[in-house]
């Protein structure tokens, strides 16, 4: 606690099993908990308040609804693999209503932090008083959803290439993507997170 923070400490704590397992204690993924903690802290540091795009609004009211059924299910480690990928792909610009929203989701696993960012955006009440956020179903967009898992397997099969080719003592500088006009036109919108995903 005091190396990392209480915050860290309860996430790694929640994500590494679910509460009814035991689990062995590792150091080094506590210390990838404690970069999540701090890339959340830096997320809100630079993040621009202003209106959602309709892919943020998306995800963050599936968010809602998939971490607040896992959470009830105390499937803690579950929200928080959704909590992370999302922290992955968020874009910059941001509503406070929706940057607010995912403060509250984290709230249970990381509850000081989570009280400083609030109050950072202007709250007066403590978060840990307001209420849980609800879902607006209507704003879920499933084709988001289904263009994203299209990146994150272009971005796997991309990574499963170089490993190959790296087995084979050979070094990889460029990847060709043969895709269909519908799908080249989302490779090339999210063309930043790919480079991203494969380095």
């Amino acid at each position: 606690i005091r190396k990392l923070g209480a915050d860290t400490l309860r996430f790694y704590l929640v994500s590494s099993a679910s509460p009814d397992k035991d689990f062995i204690w590792n150091d080094s993924a506590i210390e990838g908990s404690y970069k999540f903690v701090n890339k959340v802290i830096d997320y809100f540091e630079s993040a621009k308040i202003g209106k959602s795009s309709k892919k943020t609004e998306s995800k963050v009211n599936k968010l809602i609804k998939d971490v607040g059924e896992d959470i009830q299910k105390f499937q803690y480690n579950i929200a928080i693999i959704k909590i992370r990928k999302l922290f992955d792909t968020i874009e910059n610009e941001i509503s406070k209503k929706d940057l607010e929203s995912v403060i509250k989701l984290l709230h249970p696993i990381c509850p000081f932090i989570t009280e400083e960012l609030w109050h950072k955006l202007g709250n007066k009440t403590f978060i840990s008083l307001g209420s849980w956020p609800i879902a607006d179903k209507s704003k879920i967009d499933e084709k988001f959803e289904k263009e994203e898992l299209a990146i994150e397997k272009l971005a796997e099969d991309i990574n499963n290439i170089e490993k190959i080719m790296k087995a084979k003592g050979q070094s990889v500088s460029k990847a060709f993507i043969y895709a269909i006009p519908n799908e080249k036109n989302i490779y090339l919108e999210s063309i930043d997170m790919i480079k991203k995903k494969t380095n």
